[in-house]
C-alpha cells in the first residue's frame, strides 16, 4: 500500500487503489498502474519495439555524448531517452516490414545556441593522429566557445567523439588528437556547437563532413 505524506496532492510512493506513485530527479509523479494485455505481440506494438530497440542500439556508443548533447531539451526524462525519442521519429525507416536505422538522418543535438553551417574535419597530419577541423560560414565569423562532433566509421560501425573546450571565431582551424581517418572507409560525421560554461548547445550543424587526406 502507499503513502501520502505531503497531503491528498503531494507526492507518494507505492501503489494506492490504480494509481502508482514515484519520483525521479526529486520530482513526485503518478501514473496508472498498468492494464493487462490481452495480446502484448500485435504487429504494431512489435514493430514499435524493435524500433526503440533499433535506435537504442545505434545510440548507445555515443551516450556520454548525448547526455551533453540533449541535455539542455531533456524535461522530465533523461537526455538520453530524449535522444531516443528524437531520432526514433526522425531516423526510423521500415524494409521488409522491419524497423531500421538511418544513420544519414541521425540528430546529435537539440539545444538552442546558433550553428554554424559547415564543418570539415580532415585527417592532415603526416602520422594519421591528428584531426585538423576546418571551420567555414562564408563572410560571417560569429565566435563560439566549443564545439562537439561525432565521426562514425560506417565501414567498421566504430565511432569517435570529441568534446573542443576551446573558443574560436568561425573561419579558424582547430585541432584534435583522435583517431586516423583512412581513405578506404566511409565516414559519416555530426557537429554542434557547445558552451561548455552553460551546457547549452546549438542545433546539429547543417553539413559536417570528414574525410582523409
Amino acid at each position: 500500500m502507499g503513502t501520502i505524506k505531503q497531503g491528498i496532492l503531494g507526492g507518494f510512493k507505492g501503489k494506492v487503489g490504480t494509481v502508482v506513485g514515484s519520483s525521479w530527479k526529486g520530482i513526485a509523479y503518478m501514473k496508472g498502474q498498468a492494464q493487462h494485455v490481452k495480446n502484448p505481440r500485435t504487429a504494431g506494438q512489435i514493430y514499435h519495439r524493435d524500433a526503440i530497440k533499433a535506435v537504442t542500439m545505434a545510440l548507445r556508443p555515443i551516450i556520454p555524448i548525448l547526455r551533453l548533447t540533449f541535455a539542455e531539451y531533456a524535461h522530465k526524462m533523461s537526455a538520453f531517452n530524449k535522444a531516443v525519442s528524437v531520432n526514433y521519429k526522425a531516423a526510423i525507416y521500415e524494409a521488409g516490414g522491419e524497423p531500421h536505422f538511418n544513420y544519414e538522418k541521425l540528430i546529435l543535438s537539440k539545444g538552442t545556441l546558433k550553428p554554424f553551417s559547415y564543418l570539415a574535419i580532415n585527417n592532415m597530419s603526416e602520422d594519421g593522429n591528428y584531426y585538423l577541423s576546418t571551420i567555414s560560414d562564408g563572410n560571417q565569423y560569429p565566435e563560439y566557445d566549443g564545439l562537439i562532433f561525432a565521426i562514425y566509421d560506417v565501414t567498421g560501425d566504430v565511432w569517435q567523439t570529441g568534446v573542443i573546450k576551446q573558443h574560436f571565431h568561425v573561419g579558424e582551424t582547430l585541432e584534435f588528437h583522435g583517431m586516423p581517418l583512412l581513405e578506404a572507409k566511409e565516414y559519416l560525421a555530426y557537429a554542434c556547437a557547445y558552451d561548455p560554461s552553460t551546457g547549452q548547445v546549438s542545433d546539429p550543424i547543417a553539413e559536417v563532413e570528414a574525410s582523409a587526406r
